[in-house]
């Protein structure tokens, strides 16, 4: 069996949730009778990566309290205390020594999905990818920043980069970031040591710009974040309606 780890960026400071996240972080927010941290460990343990590494700054200690008052079943966690915040490559970077195995199944907090999860890492292993980021279709082009697929799922265009083998046909379905990526492990080789480091701008950009192999794997069922108090409420909506059944509870 291949081994595969598992991070979950949980340091931020939700900010478009204030004043909620200034007393909860977003991670401990109630989704239905769990709470966004353990529906995203047991969403990675139900696929398989039981090794999670958590990134930790902003009320830190109360999320490490919760999950180790209460193990979740079948996990094995790594805490990552970040004396300043280091962003999400940073974060990654600064988890480096936990992150064990071939791929590195790399998920925020504040994300809900039902993705095939095996299926994304099986296409990333079959492309030889150095990084595959999981993508929907964008709802909104004008307000989220897109991404666009050139020929067997490459990733053509990241935000203002472009690769040598972008072209305008391309822009056809713009697509989103879900907050999903799967790694090979030279990828984290790419991420400078040491400082804060936006995974975005300083290393998906320039990878793409040069042509690596960077993938997308679009994904057609569900996705929420509850970056925001009008999608935090949609999503507990999609909860209550059945839409969604957040993971670690019966399902």
């Amino acid at each position: 069996m291949i081994h595969h780890s598992g991070m979950i960026l949980a340091a931020g400071y939700g900010e478009r949730l204030r004043p909620e996240t200034d007393g909860i972080p977003k991670p401990l927010f109630k989704i239905g009778s769990t709470n966004m941290i353990r529906n995203a460990i047991a969403y990675l343990v139900r696929h398989g990566v039981t090794e999670v590494a958590i990134n930790l700054f902003h009320l830190g200690r109360m999320i490490k309290g919760d999950l180790s008052k209460n193990p979740p079943k079948g996990a094995k966690l790594f805490f990552v205390e970040e004396k300043v915040l280091m962003g999400t490559g940073g974060g990654i970077k600064g988890a480096e020594r936990f992150l064990g195995g071939s791929d590195i199944v790399v998920i925020n907090s504040d994300v809900l999905t039902d993705l095939d999860l095996a299926g994304a890492i099986d296409f990333h292993r079959s492309k030889n990818a150095l990084a595959t980021l999981v993508t929907r279709k964008n709802p909104n082009p004008e307000k989220i920043g897109s991404l666009a697929e050139g020929e067997g799922g490459r990733l053509v265009r990241f935000l203002g980069s472009k690769s040598p083998a972008y072209d305008v046909e391309n822009e056809n379905v713009p697509l989103m970031f879900t907050g999903i990526h799967v790694l090979s492990r030279d990828f984290l080789k790419k991420i400078p040591a040491g400082r804060p480091v936006n995974v975005s701008t300083e290393v998906y950009a320039p990878l793409v710009a040069a042509g690596e192999p960077v993938y997308v794997f679009n994904h057609e069922g569900y996705w929420a974040d509850i970056g925001t108090p009008e999608s935090y409420r949609a999503a507990q909506e999609d909860v209550k309606s059945g839409r969604f059944v957040p993971y670690g509870e019966t399902r």
